[in-house]
C-alpha cells in the first residue's frame, strides 16, 4: 500500500514539474519593462493612460518613447536596418506598413503567436494590418507572399462627416452637402456651407480622397496602371474644388486639419469632415468651442455611383523581428486592444475601433462621434494606397489639387498633370518591368 501511494506521489511530482518546465518555456521570464517608439501628440493620449495599469496588473514598467512623427519613422526605420533591439514594440503609421513588411522586419502574430481574429474588431481593421493587402494593387515582388497579420490597430483614425444639425438635415450624398451649404452659406455673416482642408500635400488629399473615390475615381488600378486622368475624378476636382470652394471659407488652400476644426468650433463652418481627434480636442470642447450639442456626426456622404468613401489613417502596434521581448510585446498588444482596456482607453482621450467600444450607448453620451465611426469602418473604410511610394505620389497629386484650389489649374489641366507625372515616377520605381 506504502509503495502504490509512493509511487502516486512520485507521478504528481513529475507531472508538476513537467508542467513547470513547459510553463517557462511559454512564458519567457518577465522583462523589468518594454520599450514602445510612439507618435508625440494625441494619439499617444490613451497609451498614456492605461500604461500604469499593464504596469500594475502585470509588474512590467511601458517605456514609452515619444518622437514628432517624421522622426519616429527615421528611429523605426534606423533600428531595423541595424538589426537592434532598440524597441520592443513600434506605434506605426499604417502607410508605412508596406515598406516594413515587404523589408521583412516585423513579427507576423499570426504564425509567430497564433493570433486568432475577433468578431468584434472590423474586418476592415485586420486587413489594414495584413501583409501583402487582401484587395488593391500588390506591390512588385510582393505578389504570391504568403498573408499574415504584422499589426493591430491601436489608434482607430478613420474620417468623418460633422454637420450643424440645428442648421441642416444630415446629408447622405456630396449633393446634399452641396445643397445644404448654398442654403445657409453667408460669407459677410461669416458662415461657411463648408470648410475645405486645402493645404498642399497630405492634409489636401486626405480631404479630396473620399471625394475622389465617391464620384468613381482611382489614382491606381489592381496593375498599378495610372488611371487617374478619368473623366470620373475630372468631375471630382470640378466638385471640390468649384463647387464646394463656393461655399467655402477664403483661403481654403492653406487650411490643414486644426484650422478646419477651429472655424467650426467658432460658428463659422456648417458642414466639413473630420477626423475624430478634431471633435474631441477642438468641436466638443466646452472650453474652446461654440458649438458644443449642436453638431451631428456621420460616415463621410455617397457621391453619384452610390458609394461612400471614408479614408482611414490608423496607428498600429507590432512586433520588431529584432525585439528581445516579443512575447511580452505580444501580451502587451493582446491585452492593450482587448474589449475591457479599449473601454478604458477610449474613456482616457484614446480613439477607439472596437465595435462594442464604438457603439456603447453610454460612450456615445460623452463622445456623440463614435457611431459615425463605427458606421465608417464597416463602410468600408478606405485605405490609401499599399505602396512605400504613396508618399511621392501623394506629393504630387497633393501639389495639382492644391493648385486647383488656389485658382491656378484647371480641374482637367490638374488631374492630366498630375497623371503624367505620378505615370513617370511609377514607372522609374520600376513598376511596369
Amino acid at each position: 500500500m506504502r509503495r502504490g501511494f509512493r509511487i502516486i506521489v512520485f507521478a504528481m511530482v513529475t507531472l508538476v514539474l513537467i508542467f513547470s518546465v513547459w510553463v517557462n518555456a511559454a512564458s519567457p521570464p518577465k522583462p523589468k519593462e518594454l520599450s514602445i517608439a510612439a507618435v508625440s501628440g494625441v494619439e499617444v493620449r490613451g497609451l498614456k493612460a492605461i500604461a500604469p495599469i499593464w504596469e500594475k496588473e502585470t509588474g512590467i514598467k511601458l517605456k514609452i518613447i515619444e518622437y514628432p512623427y517624421a522622426s519616429l519613422y527615421e528611429k523605426i526605420v534606423t533600428a531595423f536596418q541595424a538589426n537592434v533591439s532598440t524597441f520592443d514594440l513600434i506605434m506605426l503609421d499604417d502607410p508605412w506598413m508596406p515598406k516594413f513588411c515587404s523589408s521583412g522586419w516585423l513579427v507576423p502574430l499570426d504564425k509567430e503567436f497564433g493570433y486568432t481574429k475577433d468578431p468584434d474588431i472590423f474586418q476592415v481593421v485586420y486587413d489594414l494590418g495584413s501583409w501583402p493587402p487582401p484587395r488593391g494593387p500588390v506591390p512588385p515582388g510582393e505578389k504570391g507572399k504568403p498573408r499574415h497579420l504584422y499589426g493591430i490597430t491601436l489608434v482607430g483614425n478613420v474620417e468623418i462627416f460633422m454637420y450643424r444639425k440645428d442648421l441642416v438635415p444630415e446629408p447622405k450624398t456630396w449633393a446634399e452637402v452641396l445643397a445644404n451649404g448654398k442654403k445657409i452659406h453667408n460669407a459677410s455673416k461669416p458662415l461657411y456651407g463648408f470648410v475645405i482642408r486645402g493645404a498642399k500635400g497630405n492634409p489636401v488629399i486626405s480631404e479630396f480622397t473620399p471625394i475622389l473615390m465617391a464620384f468613381g475615381g482611382r489614382i491606381f488600378d489592381d496593375n498599378w496602371k495610372v488611371v487617374l486622368n478619368s473623366p470620373e475624378s475630372i468631375a471630382a476636382l470640378k466638385f471640390f474644388a468649384e463647387d464646394l470652394k463656393a461655399i467655402s471659407q477664403p483661403g481654403c488652400d492653406a487650411y490643414d486639419a486644426g484650422e478646419r476644426a477651429q472655424e467650426v468650433a467658432a460658428g463659422r463652418g456648417a458642414q466639413a469632415e473630420v477626423w475624430p481627434a478634431e471633435v474631441t480636442d477642438i468641436v466638443e470642447n466646452p472650453e474652446v468651442s461654440k458649438v458644443v450639442g449642436k453638431m451631428a456626426y456621420t460616415v463621410v456622404p455617397a457621391g453619384p455611383t452610390g458609394v461612400r468613401a471614408p479614408l482611414m489613417g490608423n496607428w498600429l502596434l507590432a512586433i520588431p523581428k529584432a525585439s528581445a521581448n516579443k512575447h511580452w510585446a505580444y501580451e502587451f498588444i493582446t491585452w492593450a486592444t482587448s474589449a475591457r482596456i479599449q473601454k478604458i482607453y477610449a474613456e482616457n482621450g484614446g480613439i477607439p475601433f472596437r465595435r462594442s467600444i464604438l457603439m456603447d450607448p453610454e460612450l456615445n453620451k460623452k463622445y456623440p462621434l463614435f457611431q459615425a465611426m463605427a458606421r465608417s469602418l464597416e463602410a468600408p473604410a478606405q485605405w490609401r494606397p499599399r505602396t512605400q511610394d504613396w508618399f511621392a505620389a501623394e506629393a504630387i497629386l497633393g501639389t495639382y489639387v492644391n493648385g486647383t484650389l488656389a485658382g491656378q489649374y484647371k480641374p482637367e489641366e490638374a488631374i492630366a498633370k498630375a497623371a503624367a507625372e505620378i505615370q513617370k515616377y511609377m514607372e522609374e520605381a520600376g513598376y511596369y518591368k
